[in-house]
């Protein structure tokens, strides 16, 4: 059985690189069921493993994966008796004239490469076979199409629930902030020490609250807003993300380490700075301890597209919790030593998903920490995320 570079094999079979070879020959061919009792004769590979599979029998499942089902069988030799060699030559007599053979000694000759041929009604059941497995395939096609569409739905509700509470949020945390404030600055003289430290914790509370809000608020908005891709210039984004970022972080040694020949990204720029933005902040945040913060941006190049490294010195993390970096509100170190709210690589994780790219993480305690993406170049084909999702005004 073969699922596209997976093969399961029972009895005596060529090898896998062998099968695989042949089943990308098969499904080349096209046809629904393909037969033959001597494979070698057709295709010249499998004369190096005749004595397994000299015959085989092959349905394909998929017209666009490699997906086979392969019955081998092995080499039967014939043996063929004939009155006299067959290719011998008739000798003309003396006088001129062919006369029959004189020698009518039997010849007996070796037939190689071949097996035991397939009948009519193996081929058959191999077709039935065929077609219960292609109705198994669309019936389950079709149930994942409708949890895919169920949960389309629910996504979209949880969306505009997060969109409304985010932004209803917004005004009562800001209340809360300013009559705190106002409290403080009219009345400061008149409370305790005690109640004046009970007003900064409420300040400091509803301040972060506010930012919970305002980022999710953000996460919201990055999976309604319609993509508008363009070739983005990353050198210049980067160069410029960089100097924003430096002057934030005035008095700390860093050292920035830039790709020169870092690729071009089909891509929303708006959404694409932001991913970079946040890779980078987040780089500058968890190597704050380092004596000298060292940051380095690289280019990625794969066959399935192209992007974008961020590494650092920092305090880095265990690569068995590097599944829930990507998640909303998971952090691996204490508020207390590193601010933020937990949005910002789930943040990059839909930017880029939305793109359909991926996201990837590697890193060592204390060793610093690399986080990558790559994206779908421009001649990829397009994407359902990048219809219009209709974002809506924040008023």
């Amino acid at each position: 059985v073969v699922l596209d570079d997976e093969v399961w094999s029972v009895g005596d079979t060529p090898a896998k690189a062998e099968v695989l070879q042949l089943a990308e020959w098969i499904a080349g061919m096209g046809d629904e069921v393909y037969q033959s009792d001597a494979l070698a004769a057709h295709f010249a590979p499998a004369a190096a493993y005749v004595a397994k599979a000299a015959g085989v029998m092959a349905i394909s499942i998929s017209q666009v994966h490699r997906h086979l089902i392969l019955w081998f069988r092995p080499e039967i030799v014939q043996t063929v008796t004939w009155a006299g060699e067959p290719r011998k030559a008739a000798t003309p007599s003396a006088d001129g004239r062919i006369h029959p053979r004189l020698s009518f000694e039997s010849w007996v000759e070796h037939i190689r490469g071949r097996s035991q041929p397939w009948s009519e009604a193996e081929q058959g059941v191999a077709a039935e076979l065929r077609q219960a497995l292609i109705g198994i395939v669309l019936r389950r096609a079709e149930e994942m199409a409708a949890v895919a569409t169920e949960l389309g739905r629910v996504n979209k509700e949880l969306e505009a629930f997060s969109y409304t509470v985010s932004h209803d949020l917004r005004a009562p945390m800001r209340h809360i902030s300013g009559y705190v404030d106002l409290v403080v600055g009219q009345e400061g003289e008149k409370l305790s020490e005690r109640s004046l430290r009970y007003l900064t914790h409420v300040r400091e509370a509803s301040a972060f609250a506010g930012q919970l809000v305002d980022a999710l608020l953000d996460f919201s908005r990055m999976g309604r807003a319609s993509l508008k891709r363009r070739n983005v210039d990353t050198h210049m984004m980067v160069s410029d993300l960089i100097k924003e970022l430096s002057r934030a972080e005035r008095g700390r040694r860093i050292e920035w380490s830039v790709d020169p020949e870092l690729p071009a990204l089909y891509a929303d720029a708006l959404l694409l700075q932001v991913a970079v933005r946040n890779l980078l902040s987040n780089a500058l945040k968890y190597a704050r301890s380092r004596e000298t913060t060292r940051i380095a941006v690289r280019g990625v190049r794969l066959p399935d597209g192209d992007g974008l490294e961020v590494e650092d010195n920092g305090v880095g993390f265990q690569m068995k919790y590097a599944d829930k970096l990507f998640g909303v509100f998971q952090r691996l170190h204490a508020a207390e030593e590193f601010e933020g709210t937990g949005i910002g690589l789930a943040n990059v994780k839909r930017i880029v998903e939305r793109h359909g790219g991926s996201v990837w993480a590697r890193s060592e305690v204390e060793a610093g920490a690399t986080f990558g993406f790559v994206l779908p170049r421009a001649d990829a084909p397009a994407t359902a995320t990048d219809v219009d999702s209709g974002e809506e005004d924040d008023a």
